[in-house]
C-alpha cells in the first residue's frame, strides 16, 4: 500500500504524546532503542540526538490503525473561555491543557515518518506558481536519521488532495453537522542511503538532481528522474531499493551540515564541514569537478552556506566561531567581509531573494538578527530579536514577501514574522485579559505541536504554505494570516 512506511494524521493536541508501545507492529512507525550506540554530533546542535529514545511521536487521538484525522474533530469538544497563552512565558497549571483553535490554520496536516528526518526540501514542479486553489499538490524530498546506518533512506513524496481543514464560510452555516474533509494522498518512492543524512537539497534548475551530506563524511549527488516520473503518474510498479549516486565526494575530513546549490549557475554547489573547510563543485560535460583546495577563513565548524541570489561568485557562511562571512569564489584564502554576529554559535543564515542586501542569522543564544550587507562592516544589525528560548535551528526569508520570514527553534516553536509591522497591537482583538507586553509587534504567528523542530521550508510556488520537519514528523500547514 502507498502508506506502508508512514502514517498521515492531524495532531490537535501537542502536549499528549501517544506512548510508542501502543503502535501496532504492522504500522511501520518504529521506536529506536534507548541504548543506541550511534555517535552524537560533537556540538549537539543539529543531529536529533534524543531521537534514540523515541523515533515516534504519536498523538492521543490517533487511531491504532493509523487512519487520518482531520481538525474538525477538535471542534466537537466543549468550548471554554479562552485567553492568550504565551509559549515559554506562561506556565501550565495542573489539570490545564492548551486548546487547539482550528480557525488559526487554513490547512494543517501532520505526517509521521518511518524515521525522523533532519533535513527536507521542496521539489519544484511544473504545476505553476502562485497556486492558491484547493485541493493542493506538492512534492518533497527528505533524508532520514535512522537507528542504524544501513537503514537510512532518501524519501521522495507526492502529497496531493491537500484540502482546507478550516473554512469560515462552512462553519457559519446553520447546519450543526461539522464539515468533513478528505485526507491527503501521500505517494512515496525511496532508495537506500549509506549513513544518516545531515542535509539534503534539490538543484533549483533541475528538480531530479539531489545532493545529500552524510554523517559518513561523504557528499553524494543523485539523479531521481525515474522516481519522480513514477510519483508523477502514481505508478505502483516496483522501484529499486538502492540507487547508485551520480557522483560521490570523500574529500571532507569530517561530516558537515552546510550545503547549497547556486541559484544563478546550474550545477554549481558548495559544501562545508565541521572542520571549518568549504569546497566548491563545478558542473562540466563529463560530470562534477571539485577543487581540492578549500576555502579557509573560519576557525571552527561551518554550520550553513548560502549563495547570493544575484551575484554568481558571492556566497556567505556562518560558523561555530560566532561569525558570518562573505566570500568571493575567486579568493580562497580568506573571506572578503566578516562580522562577529552573535555571542554564541551561529547555526543558520538566509539571504533575502527580494532584497539581496538583507541577510538573516540565527544563533545558539536563541536570537536571530537582520543584517544590511551595505553596512556589514559596522557589526551593527538592522534588527535583533530575542523571542525564542532555545537555539535557532532553521531560518528562511519568504520567497516572495520581502519583509516576511520564518524561524524554527529548539524550544519547539516555529515563528513567523513580518518586519513591516509596527507596534500597533490592539489588546481587545486578542482578549481583554491577555498580557501582550512580551510579544513583539512583528510576530505574526506561532506554530507548535512538533518536538525538536530541525528545518523549515517555504513552498516557493504555493504562497503561505510551510513544511517543517522534526523528531515527531513532518508538518504541512498554512496559517490563516498568510
Amino acid at each position: 500500500p502507498k502508506l506502508s512506511w508512514l502514517r498521515a494524521l492531524s495532531s490537535p493536541n501537542p502536549r499528549s504524546p501517544f506512548p510508542p508501545q501502543n503502535f501496532p507492529q504492522r504500522v511501520a512507525v518504529r521506536t529506536m532503542p534507548k541504548n543506541s550506540n550511534k555517535k552524537k554530533n560533537k556540538r549537539g546542535k543539529r543531529r536529533i540526538n534524543d531521537m534514540k529514545e523515541s523515533a515516534t511521536s504519536g498523538r492521543s487521538k490517533a487511531s491504532k490503525h493509523g487512519e487520518y484525522h482531520t481538525m474538525e474533530e477538535e471542534r466537537k469538544e466543549s468550548k471554554a473561555e479562552k485567553s492568550l497563552w504565551r509559549p515559554g512565558v506562561d506556565r501550565m497549571e495542573e489539570g490545564e491543557q492548551l486548546d487547539y483553535d482550528p480557525s488559526t490554520y487554513i490547512t494543517y496536516h501532520d505526517i509521521s515518518m518511518e524515521w525522523p528526518c533532519l533535513s527536507i526540501d521542496v521539489i519544484r514542479d511544473p504545476l505553476g506558481i502562485h497556486r492558491t486553489k484547493f485541493p493542493m499538490e506538492l512534492f518533497l524530498v527528505a533524508g532520514s536519521q535512522a537507528a542504524q546506518a544501513s537503514q537510512n533512506k532518501v524519501y521522495l513524496m507526492k502529497v496531493s488532495n491537500i484540502q482546507k481543514t478550516y473554512d469560515e464560510n462552512e462553519m457559519e452555516e446553520e447546519d450543526p453537522e461539522e464539515p468533513e474533509y478528505e485526507q491527503p494522498n501521500v505517494d512515496v518512492k525511496s532508495f537506500k542511503h549509506d549513513g544518516g543524512i545531515n542535509r539534503i537539497r534539490v538543484m533549483p534548475q533541475a528538480a531530479n538532481i539531489i545532493a545529500t551530506m552524510s554523517d559518513t563524511k561523504n557528499v553524494h549527488l543523485w539523479d531521481t528522474q525515474n522516481l519522480l516520473t513514477a510519483l508523477d503518474f502514481s505508478s505502483s510498479a516496483a522501484h529499486p531499493a538502492s540507487s547508485k549516486p551520480l557522483h560521490t565526494f570523500s574529500g571532507h575530513s569530517t561530516e558537515g551540515f552546510a550545503l547549497d546549490w547556486s541559484p544563478t549557475v546550474p550545477g554549481r554547489l558548495l559544501t562545508g564541514d565541521c572542520s571549518k573547510y568549504v569546497y566548491l563543485w563545478e558542473k562540466r560535460e563529463s560530470g562534477w569537478v571539485i577543487d581540492k583546495t578549500p576555502y579557509n577563513g573560519h576557525t571552527d565548524s561551518v554550520e550553513d552556506i548560502q549563495w547570493s541570489p544575484v551575484e554568481k561568485d558571492v556566497f556567505a557562511t556562518c560558523s561555530v566561531d560566532k561569525t558570518v562571512r562573505i566570500w568571493d569564489t575567486r579568493r580562497r584564502k580568506s573571506s572578503m567581509l566578516f562580522v562577529a554576529a552573535h555571542q554564541m554559535d551561529v547555526n543558520v543564515i538566509s539571504w533575502n531573494t527580494n532584497k539581496p542586501h538583507l541577510m538573516l542569522s540565527g544563533s545558539d543564544d536563541g536570537s536571530f538578527k537582520v543584517w544590511d550587507l551595505r553596512k556589514f562592516k559596522s557589526s551593527l544589525p538592522s534588527g535583533h530579536f530575542t523571542y525564542h528560548r532555545g537555539p535557532i535551528t532553521s531560518i528562511q526569508w519568504h520567497p516572495t514577501e520581502e519583509a516576511m520570514l520564518a524561524v524554527a527553534s529548539a524550544d519547539n516553536q516555529l515563528s513567523i514574522w513580518d518586519l513591516a509591522l509596527e507596534d500597533e497591537v490592539d489588546s481587545k482583538s486578542i482578549g481583554a485579559n491577555a498580557n501582550v507586553s512580551e510579544i513583539p509587534p512583528q510576530l505574526l504567528f506561532v506554530h507548535q505541536g512538533q518536538q525538536n523542530v530541525k528545518e523549515l521550508r517555504f513552498h516557493p510556488q504555493i504562497p503561505g504554505v510551510i513544511i517543517s520537519t522534526a523528531q515527531s514528523g513532518l508538518n504541512i500547514f498554512k496559517p490563516c494570516n498568510l
